[in-house]
C-alpha cells in the first residue's frame, strides 16, 4: 500500500511547477508611467542668434589712397574727432594748390574787368556829350554803348567763374580733409581691418569700399535673436528671455525683448532662413558677474510668453495623435481629416485609450484642457511599446512618477526667474 502513495507523491512534485506557471497571471507590456498633476506652465520660443553692439560704426574711406599712419590699435578708447588713421595726402594737397591758383586767377580777371568796365563807362559818357554837341553820329554813340554793355557782361561772367572756382576749391579741401580719418563717436576700437601701406578704397554705387576700422560703445552689447515667423505671435515687448551663450553653456544670461523688427531678414542676410521668413528680435542683457561677453558670440535663446496658472499636465511624450498612426510612410494611407489627440491611461493595469483636448505646452509638459483627472496614471514610454499599444492591453509598469513639488515643478517648466 505504500508503493502507490510514493508514486503519487512523485507525480505531484513533478507537476507542481507547471501548475504554478498555469495559475500565474499573464505578463503585461513593460511600460513607463507618470501621474497627471497640476503645475504652473510657461510656454516659450526657442531660437538662436549672435551678440552685437547696438552702437557701432564701421569706418570706410571716402577717398582712395595709401595708408601712411595708423594712430590707434584694438582696445583703445577714442573720443569724437580724434585722429585714427592717415591716408597719403600728396595728390589731394596738389589739387588744392592748383585750385587755389585758379581762384586767384579769377579774382585777377575780375579786377581786369572792373578796369575795362570803368574805361568803357568814361568813353560812353564822352561820346554822349560829343553826340549832343553834334561832333559824332548816332551809330558811333551806339558802338560805345555796346562796348560798355559787353564789358559789364564780361565782369559778370568773371564773377560767376570765381564762384565756380571757389566751389571746386571747397571740394578739393574736403577731399584733403578726408585723408585724415577721425572718430565719429566715443567708444572702443574693436577692430583694425587695414594695415600700414595698404590702399584704402572708397565706396562706389553698389560696390562697398574697404573696411578700415570698427568703433563701438562696449556698454551697448545686446543680443540679436532670429525668430521664425510662426513664433512671432508668442511673445511681446518686455518678454523675458534666457540666453545660453556657447562659451558659457552653464550660466544662462537673463534679458528682456526691447525691439521687434517690422521687416523680415532679406535672403542671404545673416540669420535669414532659406525655408521661411525670420525676424530680428533685439534683447537687452543683464550683465552677469564673471562673464566676459564679446560681439559675434553665438547663443541659443528661450523667449518666455506669459506664465499660465495651475494647469493639469502630462509629459509631452505621453500625448499621441491619429496623425502619428498614419505617418508610417505606407502608400495608400492618407492623413486623417481631423487631428485627434489621445493618451493611454493605466486603469488597474489595463491600457485605456482616452481622447484629450490640449492646451499650452513647453518642451517638457503638455497641458490637458479636457479628458483627464488629477491623479490618473498615463503611459509615457518607451515609444517602441507606446506606438503599438492598443485599448485593452495588459500593462506591467513601475509606480507612476509622483507629482512634483512646487519648486520642482517650476524648475521643470524652465520658468524664468
Amino acid at each position: 500500500m505504500k508503493k502507490p502513495l510514493t508514486i503519487g507523491a512523485i507525480v505531484l512534485v513533478m507537476a507542481a511547477p507547471f501548475a504554478v506557471q498555469a495559475l500565474k497571471p499573464a505578463k503585461g507590456k513593460q511600460v513607463e508611467s507618470a501621474a497627471v498633476t497640476w503645475r504652473k506652465l510657461s510656454t516659450s520660443v526657442l531660437a538662436s542668434g549672435t551678440l552685437a553692439f547696438q552702437e557701432q560704426v564701421q569706418l570706410s574711406p571716402e577717398v582712395i589712397g595709401k595708408v601712411t599712419r595708423i594712430l590707434v590699435k584694438e582696445g583703445d578708447r577714442v573720443v569724437p574727432g580724434q585722429e585714427l588713421l592717415l591716408i597719403d595726402e600728396k595728390a589731394y594737397r596738389a589739387e588744392v594748390e592748383q585750385q587755389e591758383a585758379a581762384v586767384r586767377q579769377q579774382r585777377l580777371n575780375i579786377e581786369q574787368q572792373n578796369i575795362a568796365l570803368a574805361n568803357q563807362k568814361d568813353q560812353l559818357d564822352r561820346k554822349r556829350d560829343l553826340n549832343q554837341r553834334g561832333y559824332i553820329t548816332r551809330p558811333q554813340l551806339d558802338d560805345a554803348q555796346f562796348a560798355y554793355d559787353r564789358a559789364r557782361l564780361d565782369l559778370r561772367i568773371s564773377q560767376e567763374n570765381l564762384a565756380q572756382a571757389d566751389a571746386i576749391l571747397r571740394q578739393t579741401r574736403e577731399r584733403l580733409a578726408k585723408t585724415v580719418i577721425r572718430a565719429p563717436l566715443s567708444g572702443t576700437v574693436t577692430a583694425v581691418d587695414i594695415k600700414l601701406g595698404e590702399t584704402a578704397v572708397a565706396s562706389q554705387i553698389g560696390i562697398p569700399g574697404a573696411s578700415m576700422m570698427t568703433i563701438a560703445n562696449t556698454d551697448s552689447l545686446m543680443a540679436e535673436v532670429n525668430v521664425d515667423e510662426a513664433d512671432m505671435s508668442s511673445f511681446n515687448l518686455d518678454s523675458k528671455v534666457a540666453l545660453y551663450v556657447s562659451a558659457y553653456p552653464d550660466a544662462p544670461l537673463q534679458g528682456k525683448v526691447r525691439s521687434i523688427s517690422m521687416q523680415p531678414r532679406k535672403p542671404g542676410e545673416a540669420g535669414a532662413s532659406a525655408q521661411g521668413k525670420t525676424y530680428s528680435v533685439k534683447v537687452a542683457l543683464q550683465q552677469a558677474d564673471g562673464i566676459l561677453l564679446r560681439p559675434g558670440m553665438t547663443f541659443r535663446a528661450e523667449i518666455y510668453a506669459e506664465q499660465a496658472g495651475q494647469l493639469l499636465t502630462v509629459p509631452v511624450q505621453a500625448v499621441l495623435s491619429n496623425n502619428d498612426e498614419n505617418a508610417g510612410g505606407q502608400e495608400g494611407k492618407r492623413r486623417a481629416p481631423e487631428v485627434l489627440n489621445y493618451v493611454f491611461v493605466s486603469n488597474h493595469g489595463i491600457a485605456e485609450k482616452r481622447l484629450v483636448k490640449l492646451g499650452v505646452s513647453n518642451d517638457q509638459y503638455q497641458a490637458i484642457a479636457d479628458g483627464l483627472r488629477q491623479g490618473e496614471t498615463v503611459v509615457v514610454g518607451p515609444y517602441r511599446e507606446l506606438r503599438h499599444l492598443v485599448d485593452g492591453d495588459s500593462l506591467d509598469h513601475p509606480p507612476a512618477v509622483p507629482a512634483a513639488s512646487a519648486s520642482q515643478a517650476a524648475a521643470a517648466t524652465g520658468s524664468y526667474r
